[in-house]
């Protein structure tokens, strides 16, 4: 029986010191019962802020955690949950977790975690192959909710990955038109899509990653056309990649859309002397050629 996992980004390690069931293991929404005990990072040094600011559930100074998987909310848990679904149940392991160091000076220095897990009781809900529309809508909608809560408190990359995760949900619904679902549900589903994509658009944002939230902009567009977040977010993402026309457009349909938006008006009107400037130095350079 194999006894030593190695995930293959190798950020995952996990040593079997005692055995446990090996039917059954932890899948998403499973509810695990879990024994923590010999906390140690590397270096020394990163250990105190570490305990303090990493926001994990899983270690968090108690010996005794309850963890539903995938709805952990922060990056260390979600790589403990990794381990977690190679344990059998009554399992005793070793668990090693490799992250870079937010403190680091370069990308090649590392917090090295590691702990020994007891895997005491596992409950499993359905596998989400079996969940119906209703179920997998309802939790979407959760996830949503907790991301809007991450948000709050500033922490936008865990929020973009619970909005991910929201949107993945729904996704196995496709093709929706062909479940036959309730006028109301079919809406509702549609509509937190839409929502989604314009909640990742914005994380996208936060992080300067410009040609995401376009892309992410364009799906909220290509279901509701006049949706004014999303024409602001591509908007304000063309202007960063300094695309002046494509800004110009999406600011000035906004406005056409919602007169009342003074973001918006503040940013048609900056980008539009910006296109009057861009303008005015073409006509100047074909002025200069035709001179010469």
């Amino acid at each position: 029986m194999k006894t030593h996992y190695v995930s293959s980004d190798k950020t995952v390690r996990k040593r079997v010191v005692k055995h446990g069931k090996i039917i059954n293991k932890p899948t998403e929404g499973s509810i695990c019962h879990l024994n923590i005990e010999n906390i140690d990072i590397t270096p020394s040094n990163y250990k105190l802020d570490f305990l303090t600011s990493s926001n994990s559930e899983i270690l968090n100074g108690n010996s005794n955690i309850v963890v539903t998987i995938d709805e952990t909310n922060c990056e260390i848990d979600r790589q403990i949950e990794r381990a977690i679904k190679w344990m059998g149940e009554n399992e005793i392991a070793i668990i090693t977790i490799n992250l870079p160091s937010s403190h680091a000076d370069n990308n090649k220095d590392e917090i090295k975690i590691t702990f020994k897990a007891t895997l005491t009781k596992h409950e499993r809900i359905k596998y989400i192959w079996e969940w119906t529309p209703e179920e997998k809508y309802s939790t979407s909608l959760r996830y949503k909710q907790m991301a809007v809560k991450l948000i709050n408190d500033n922490r936008i990359k865990d929020a973009f990955y619970r909005f991910s995760k929201a949107v993945k949900l729904l996704i196995t619904l496709e093709p929706i038109d062909d479940l036959e679902l309730d006028e109301t549900l079919f809406n509702n589903i549609n509509k937190l899509r839409t929502n989604l994509y314009n909640n990742m658009a914005m994380c996208q944002l936060k992080y300067n990653n410009y040609d995401y939230a376009i892309d992410l902009c364009t799906k909220v567009l290509l279901r509701d056309g006049n949706n004014v977040k999303a024409m602001y977010r591509r908007g304000c993402a063309y202007g960063n990649l300094k695309n002046i026309e494509r800004a110009l457009n999406d600011f000035q349909k906004a406005v056409h859309v919602e007169p009342t938006n003074m973001a918006a008006w503040e940013k048609m009107k900056i980008y539009s002397e910006l296109w009057q400037l861009a303008n005015k130095r073409s006509d100047d350079m074909l002025k200069k050629m035709f001179c010469l």
